[in-house]
């Protein structure tokens, strides 16, 4: 735990008394209340992490994410199946919130995809997106799941990894690597904001482009705030992360999909038909840039 103004680990947010009068604790190295969102409503608390307020980040991700990641016992070697049962119970229990949010964060993401590739022309569209779009509802679905979970995975575990054992931050901060996976949720969220593109559409690319460069900077301010690494550090990170999402989601998800329909004969066909469009998007929105 730390306090949440000048990041100085701290033992406890507050002291409990007799008659359940609870007291905040004062930081030995600044002077001010510790967490003072300890007393503050949840819902003023997601106004302020809309505002990228840094000390709501700092108790959310530090102080809250530990006071219930400690409730619960660590992961014990398997040594029979009532400790196996015992572990997963207490990883469903000990995520359960961090799980709830991430299964929403996909169920949105997944459907803005799909409505936004229902949305363009034939012609703009990849030769496997235009014939799954033929297929039955549920095979469309599966698809757009499976992409957005690579999609999401390749970021999620990447960052991680890079900030955790390349950047070497974390290492004297308990459950550093929690601390990064539940920045990169809630700072994530912000992709899901064209989600009111669907209620006052806007048919240009740049207005999509700029919704999502909007969410990009959420994230990248939010791990600054974190991690309190330079912005180039992690803009450096970003840029990397992307590029493997870039050379690795859609190759993994044709092959997947390939080896589903045991058809290999298109792999590179469709593989290279996503480079086109990949080449006219970028074409597309270099216009509206400098036009």
């Amino acid at each position: 735990m730390i306090c949440i103004e000048c990041c100085h680990p701290t033992d406890s947010l507050y002291t409990v008394y007799s008659n359940h009068h609870i007291q905040l604790t004062d930081c030995k190295n600044c002077h001010n209340v510790v967490d003072r969102y300890v007393e503050i409503d949840n819902v003023l608390l997601f106004i302020d992490l809309l505002l990228l307020k840094h000390d709501a980040y700092r108790h959310l991700v530090y102080n809250s994410l530990e006071e219930t990641l400690l409730k619960y016992d660590q992961w014990k070697p398997i040594t029979s199946l009532s400790v196996l049962t015992t572990n997963v119970r207490n990883w469903i229990l000990k995520f359960d919130q961090l799980n709830r949010l991430w299964i929403l964060l996909l169920t949105f993401e997944i459907y803005l995809m799909w409505v936004t590739e229902e949305q363009k022309k034939p012609w703009s569209r990849s030769l496997l997106t235009g014939k799954v779009l033929l297929c039955e509802v549920q095979y469309q679905y599966l698809y757009f799941a499976l992409y957005c979970l690579i999609d999401i995975s390749i970021f999620h575990y990447l960052t991680q990894f890079c900030i955790i054992s390349w950047i070497k931050w974390g290492q004297n901060i308990n459950f550093a690597k929690h601390i990064i996976s539940y920045t990169i949720l809630i700072s994530y969220c912000a992709k899901i904001f064209p989600i009111l593109m669907l209620i006052w559409p806007y048919d240009t690319i740049l207005s999509m482009s700029i919704i999502k460069w909007i969410a990009n900077i959420y994230i990248v301010e939010a791990l600054r705030i974190v991690t309190r690494l330079p912005y180039w550090k992690i803009l450096g990170i970003l840029l990397f992360v992307s590029l493997c999402r870039f050379v690795l989601a859609t190759p993994i998800l044709i092959f997947l999909t390939c080896l589903a329909t045991n058809d290999f004969d298109y792999f590179t066909t469709y593989l290279y038909s996503e480079v086109v469009m990949e080449l006219y998007w970028l074409n597309s929105l270099k216009k509206y840039f400098f036009l």
